[in-house]
């Protein structure tokens, strides 16, 4: 009985030799099928490595890239062992155009796939090496550093990055940043334009991972910005430090007041903000008792007349907490080797106040964040009382967001989660700050891996539009396997809130934080675990008020 080739072309394109084999060459079978040993054992070491051990490798690009290569001459074997097929079944007789094109047709249906991968895949490695950043030994020649655009920079208080103050000429390797400065028509600024407005490949600071990260602790800096619309500029109002005990597995997030004002500042930025600082000393002052001094003068010599007291440094950010990202942005010589001077200069703050050392920092935008919750499929949050509320969309045109939940479980997309965790009205920016640390909490805890992977491309798209930070592309299979190691229903969520951690509050009743106090409960956190994170030692995101 005589073989059909369209048939034979079918299975060889499913299972490359399966037609040779119905076309009665078992011989050809075996030697077009052999290739597909190497593919099996390849899937089958691929997979044995289990959820995470895959993670590893599928974040890494050369990884990915060699996965391209392959599905590049998987997709050319199928293709001949196909076309080889139909042209043995169809041998002696007279070949069909029609059946011929339909040959062709079906490759192409079943190419889709492949085709889909190869899109996938570029995409992954394209994302990967635009939002992390590479090792200098992986850039060719001099890049920009940073993610910095020059018409955004500069804006706020006007603040001089301190690296320049004094310096008579610009070093001949600073060219990069003439164009933040007096002189923007000099030659070698304009020259420079192109490779500043270009598309950055941002390098940071690298050193392998048990250099840069300590062997028993991973610590990040999570940032939310609130840029939408109405909103001049970026906001950093979410500002949490996550960190990760290598041992045990143990989480701790420690959540930082957004008003905080008078946050001490490291040694190396100590002078930084001097100028700044009598600025707002002075917007400050208040005299509450009209007698025409300000109420923080004092009458020393007895002729009562307060006399201005002398200035000295508190060696402190003197204004609120969320304000550093955007006065530090174009810090562009301090921070030189970093993606955002602004996110690596609140870093250093950060440690300073809790005295622990932060590895990386990662932002998110509200747009992002929105997304991200809705491409995972909504995050369950315990709601500690009703609210029924509604806050503006971070997207341009978009409807506000609205919130109609009661105490209890509730399942929130993203837009009820950014109204959740943004509502202050009738509650306190510190309840806020709550409902913050939970819904990360949650989201953290709830994503399992097959939501991740299914959700990966919209992710990978997400990172690119509204994600910055200073993780290194080389650092993500660490970042995988200490993921998998996370215990998390241990994880410790403390906010640094008035009244218990500060120290007063300044003339416009802005909290300053209590020093000690906030670094010994860092301190007894890490020590003791998540027992130590409250009294009873419950998080504040697993208990409901009493009624």
């Amino acid at each position: 009985m005589p073989r059909r080739p369209i048939v034979a072309a079918l299975l060889s394109a499913l299972i490359p030799g399966a037609g040779q084999w119905y076309a009665r060459d078992p011989y050809r079978a075996a030697i077009v099928f052999s290739p597909a040993i190497l593919v099996i054992a390849g899937t089958y070491g691929f997979a044995s490595k289990g959820t995470f051990g895959m993670a590893e490798l599928l974040v890494q690009p050369d990884f990915l890239t060699a996965m391209l290569v392959v599905n590049g001459f998987v997709l050319i074997w199928r293709f001949a062992a196909s076309l080889d097929a139909y042209l043995l079944a169809s041998r002696g007789s007279e070949r069909s155009t029609t059946a011929l094109i339909g040959v062709v047709v079906m490759l192409a249906v079943l190419a889709v796939p492949q085709i889909m991968g190869w899109v996938y895949g570029t995409a992954t490695i394209s994302t990967l090496n635009s939002v992390f950043v590479a090792s200098p030994e992986d850039i060719d020649g001099p890049q920009p550093t940073t993610r910095i655009d020059p018409i955004d920079a500069g804006h706020g208080s006007g603040l001089v990055d301190p690296a320049f103050v004094d310096i008579p000429e610009i070093p001949p390797d600073s060219v990069r940043n003439l164009i933040f400065r007096e002189g923007l028509g000099d030659p070698d600024a304009i020259a420079a334009l192109p490779d500043i407005w270009a598309p950055a490949t941002p390098v940071a600071p690298f050193v392998p991972f048990s250099e840069r990260v300590s062997k028993d602790r991973l610590t990040i800096l999570l940032v939310g910005g609130d840029a939408g619309p109405g909103r001049e500029g970026l906001r950093t109002d979410s500002m949490n430090v996550v960190t990760v005990d290598l041992t045990t597995g143990a989480v701790a997030m420690f959540g930082l007041p957004r008003n905080l004002k008078l946050v001490p500042l490291p040694k190396h930025l100590q002078r930084s903000f001097v100028e700044y600082e009598k600025k707002v000393i002075e917007k400050d002052l208040t005299d509450a008792d009209l007698d025409g001094y300000p109420d923080a003068w004092v009458d020393t010599d007895g002729d009562g007349i307060p006399e201005e007291p002398e200035f000295e440094s508190c060696k402190c950010f003197p204004e609120m907490l969320n304000e550093v990202h955007a006065q530090t942005l174009d810090w562009t010589k301090t921070y030189a080797n970093e993606v955002d001077p602004g996110l690596a200069a609140l870093r250093d703050i950060v440690s300073n106040l809790l005295q622990l050392d932060i590895d990386y920092y990662f932002m998110v935008e509200m747009a992002g964040f929105v997304r991200t919750i809705d491409a995972l499929g909504g995050v369950d949050v315990l709601v500690q009382e009703p609210y029924h509320v509604m806050v503006s969309s971070p997207e341009e045109g978009q409807p506000k967001a609205r919130v109609n939940v009661e105490p209890g479980m509730n399942h929130l997309s993203g837009l009820e989660a950014l109204a959740y965790s943004r509502w202050r009205i009738g509650s306190s920016d510190y309840d806020r700050m709550g409902r913050q640390r939970c819904v990360i909490r949650a989201a953290v805890t709830q994503a399992d891996t097959f939501t991740i992977i299914t959700a990966l491309p919209e992710l990978l798209d997400l990172m690119e539009q509204y994600v910055t930070t200073d993780i290194p592309v080389s650092f993500l299979p660490d970042l995988v396997r200490i993921a998998g190691t996370i215990d998390y229903q241990n994880v410790a969520t403390i906010g640094f809130v008035p009244p218990t951690y500060n120290s007063g509050r300044t003339p416009g009743h802005y909290p300053i934080p209590n020093v000690d106090r906030i670094r010994a409960k860092v301190r007894q956190v890490l020590e003791e675990g998540v027992a130590a994170q409250s009294k009873t030692g419950i998080s504040e995101c697993d208990v409901l008020p009493e009624s």
